[in-house]
């Protein structure tokens, strides 16, 4: 028996798309969640049971068992979850919408695409990456590992993103820009230049709101104090909030004053 163990329970759209993708390719006899909140387990979402948390695949075949990480909150956790995953030996799948043309895309493993997402020819994407629907990413882009884009975030022609990059919803970057490994983008913002390692940016044109030297992927990092940093490093944050608070004001400023 073929079991397909999903990986986080905090997205049901992540049950559906296994699920209908089941349906076309017929690939498991039975999917299965698994999450570490104890509370959530014994539940269930659209008639798949939460079973366990994420040890429970110290029990799964990795014969007849493949596994998926849906955790896609943040690109850090989803890294984490990665990392806790892979330690049990299973076999990671891909989760791709059955109407996603991916002629001419080269993908590693345990990628997911939902509906709607849409992908030119000749982009590259490493493992563990996530598009959400609406999601568009150009021809001859290269993708690193654990990144997400979220719904109707476009990143243009020949695009580079580094490892762990976060693009939020409606987002776009211009064409031949290199987006640093960790950075984030925010919401609706519009990238003109290339963003560096670490970055937060936010509006029209991006702006930069705060600069972090952390690599989630460096296992000498882990240590709480380490990843804080010193006064310098606390600082760099507090006005990156500062920043990221004043451009949230202008943004619901002008969309107030647009409507009335």
């Amino acid at each position: 028996m073929t079991t397909l163990y999903l990986c986080g329970a905090g997205n049901p759209e992540g049950v559906r798309l296994a699920l209908a993708i089941n349906e076309v390719q017929k690939k498991w006899d039975r999917i299965v969640l698994l999450d570490d909140d104890p509370s959530k387990q014994g539940q269930s979402i659209l008639g798949v049971k939460i079973a366990g948390p994420f040890a429970a695949l110290g029990q799964a075949d990795p014969a007849s068992g493949e596994v998926v990480n849906l955790v896609a909150r943040t690109t850090k956790k989803r890294l984490s979850a990665m990392q806790k995953i892979e330690a049990y030996g299973l076999p990671f799948a891909s989760l791709i919408d059955p109407g996603a043309d991916m002629i001419g895309v080269d993908v590693n493993r345990d990628i997911t695409v939902y509906r709607h997402a849409l992908f030119c020819a000749n982009a590259t994407v490493d493992e563990g990456s996530v598009f959400f629907a609406g999601a568009i990413v150009g021809h001859g882009c290269r993708l690193g590992r654990c990144c997400v884009v979220a719904p109707g975030a476009v990143i243009n022609a020949r695009v580079e993103l580094g490892e762990g990059v976060y693009i939020g919803t409606n987002a776009s970057i211009l064409p031949d820009l290199k987006i640093g490994a960790w950075a984030t983008i925010g919401a609706n913002s519009a990238v003109i230049r290339d963003v560096p390692a670490g970055a937060t940016v936010m509006g029209v044109p991006a702006q930069m709101l705060m600069l972090s030297t952390e690599d989630p992927s460096d296992e000498s990092t882990k240590d709480l104090e380490t990843k804080r940093g010193g006064p310098e490093q606390t600082e760099i944050r507090s006005n990156g909030l500062r920043k990221l608070r004043i451009a949230q004001e202008k943004y619901i400023q002008s969309h107030t004053l647009t409507k009335t």
